[in-house]
């Protein structure tokens, strides 16, 4: 069988990086289905007998043992096999069962799924598309090709495929909002709305529609039309402890003064006595970002105080943890470089703490002709993480694996260009991987003055466990000590050139300061001040609204005007 860009030496991988095992439980708790206990029972022996006398007598056996029977027995026996975590035994299982039953639309389909997280990407594929073009509104099966090809890094023909499709969801709200939400994440936003238009169009009035449709719009730059989608959200009665919509109002706007109506919003929020303390959270973040914005500072802190506090014991983020983890970064073994290094593409990897420019800065270098920017990868720190757990001799086999599975996913089935971001600030963590895997590529580590790189981390809600450290100046500056240990060492032991760069020097002369990183990339001159600021590129980070607009120092410094109401910023932070 011909190697997928899906799999690695020791390290299987499907299309959103986590083990198979996860979706195996996933793909079988999708149809309505549960084995008897008897049924689960003659699974183990046969899986036994599978174990100890090899998978071909084992199949015999069950060929013996169910070939009258009706297809859904075959079936049986083939998902509780994927369920029970063996998913090359499944789909050989579920083959067996189609030379009996080769019409059956419910084998062919787990078939495919069992294929899929066998590995066998190419496989599964082609079964999908018999399938489909056989019956061309089976949901289920266009999902599953569009994870089949997600896997691959055709994201581009993943979200068009269900694109091609909408008529077998719409109708079905949860439908569309799966197939929207697969397809935002495929950097696809522009079929995301057109698919919940099409939905509203036919008089769908739920409110998780204009949620959605406020995020898509959001993260294309359309900040009017996101913000009119948000307001009939709440207007319908949004479920604000799912849809964190108060929060997303505020991230999209600058405001003047106090009598904006959104002040209202956010404390009739705050108020609202339903909301969880995650959401409460959200719409006090939101209610501090509105009063910094007025100038108001102190009303400002105690809201991200108040944030802070109900956020801290929802996380699981240790300081201890992240220290050890520094220290073992620090001490471990030099990777096995790879092999494959002819490549016709670049990656750039953007790095450092987060609020210190790397967003701003990536989407300055995406507007060069032959860069392309992918924004944040969950890719690398996967990739890292597995090959961190496999023994000197499996990693040695497994670099090459790990570096195309990262292609595959950086340059996607789009048109090919010279160069690619990746802008995920934490990769900071891995660069010895990118050194292994990329001995090509660029870093540019983004740095930014401590107390205003505190402040706005604190002041910003994040939701990823990584970044579990932002609600604690005392965890904020462990990272912060991390980040820069990691990166001194970094730059002591990798032959990759890191080019540092400052987010003050950006932003008081971005011209210059991006020209010169062009040249010390060795790419052509540019001036991306030629480029529309309303750039049409996703943006999914934190700093998808300020990142849009023209460039100024409102931001160097501001950690002054909290002086008096954060001591924490003079205490943990010296200049």
């Amino acid at each position: 069988m011909a190697r997928s860009p899906t799999t690695m030496t020791g390290i299987p991988l499907n299309d959103n990086l986590v083990p198979l095992s996860a979706v195996a439980m996933v793909g079988a708790s999708q149809a309505d289905w549960e084995p008897s206990r008897a049924e689960l029972a003659r699974v183990d022996q046969w899986l036994a007998t599978a174990m100890a006398s090899g998978s071909q007598t084992a199949l015999r056996i069950l060929n013996d043992h169910l070939h009258s029977t009706s297809a859904d027995a075959w079936l049986g026996y083939g998902r509780i096999v994927l369920q029970r975590g063996y998913p090359s035994l499944a789909a050989a299982v579920l083959e067996r069962a189609l030379a009996h039953q080769p019409t059956s639309v419910a084998l062919r389909y787990w078939f495919s799924l069992a294929s899929w997280q066998a590995g066998d990407a190419a496989n599964a594929e082609a079964g999908l598309r018999r399938l489909l073009a056989d019956n061309t509104t089976d949901a289920r099966a266009a999902m599953l090709l569009g994870q089949v090809l997600r896997g691959q890094g055709k994201l581009n023909a993943a979200a068009g495929g269900l694109a091609e499709r909408v008529e077998a969801v719409l109708g079905n709200t949860q439908g569309v909002l799966d197939w929207a939400q697969f397809m935002r994440e495929c950097q696809r936003q522009d079929l995301a709305a057109e698919l919940c238009e099409r939905e509203q169009a036919r008089g769908n009035a739920d409110p998780r529609l204009s949620a959605l449709m406020g995020t898509l719009a959001q993260e294309l730059g359309r900040f009017e039309s996101a913000r009119k989608h948000y307001l009939d959200a709440i207007a319908h009665g949004i479920d604000q402890n799912l849809w964190f919509v108060l929060a997303s109002l505020a991230s999209i706007e600058r405001y003047r003064d106090r009598q904006h109506p959104d002040f209202a919003l956010f404390e009739s929020g705050i108020r609202n006595p339903a909301l969880s303390p995650r959401a409460r959270a959200g719409v006090l973040f939101a209610l501090g970002k509105a009063f910094d914005d007025i100038g108001d500072f102190a009303s400002a802190a105690g809201a991200w105080r108040e944030a802070n506090e109900l956020m801290r014991p929802l996380g699981s983020w240790s300081r201890g943890t992240w220290q050890a983890f520094v220290a073992a970064r620090i001490a471990s073994a030099p990777m096995p470089v790879s092999r494959a290094v002819a490549r016709d593409s670049v990656p750039i990897f953007v790095v450092g703490l987060p609020r210190t420019g790397t967003t701003l800065v990536a989407e300055l270098l995406g507007r060069h002709p032959d860069i392309r920017n992918r924004g944040e990868l969950p890719t690398l720190a996967y990739l890292a993480e597995r090959l961190a757990g496999l023994d000197a001799t499996q990693r040695a086999a497994a670099v090459d694996d790990a570096a195309a599975i990262y292609l595959a996913h950086l340059r996607r089935d789009d048109a090919p260009t010279p160069c690619y971001i990746d802008k995920n600030p934490l990769n900071f963590r891995y660069l010895d991987t990118i050194a292994a895997l990329f001995p090509d590529a660029r870093v540019i580590y983004c740095r930014r003055q401590a107390r205003d790189t505190a402040l706005s981390i604190w002041s910003q809600s994040f939701a990823h466990d990584d970044y579990g450290f932002a609600g604690d100046f005392h965890d904020i500056a462990a990272m912060a000590t991390g980040c820069g240990e990691l990166m001194a060492h970094w730059q002591r032991s990798l032959s990759i050139p890191i080019i540092t760069i400052d987010y003050e020097q950006v932003a008081a002369d971005p011209a210059t300061t991006i020209a010169q990183l062009i040249a010390q990339l060795g790419l052509t001159p540019f001036d991306p001040a030629q480029a529309d600021h309303g750039s049409t590129s996703v943006i999914t980070s934190a700093s998808q609204w300020q990142a849009r607009q023209p460039i100024h120092q409102r931001s160097v410094e501001r950690w002054r005007n909290y002086v008096d109401y954060l001591p924490e910023l003079i205490e943990l932070f010296p200049e």
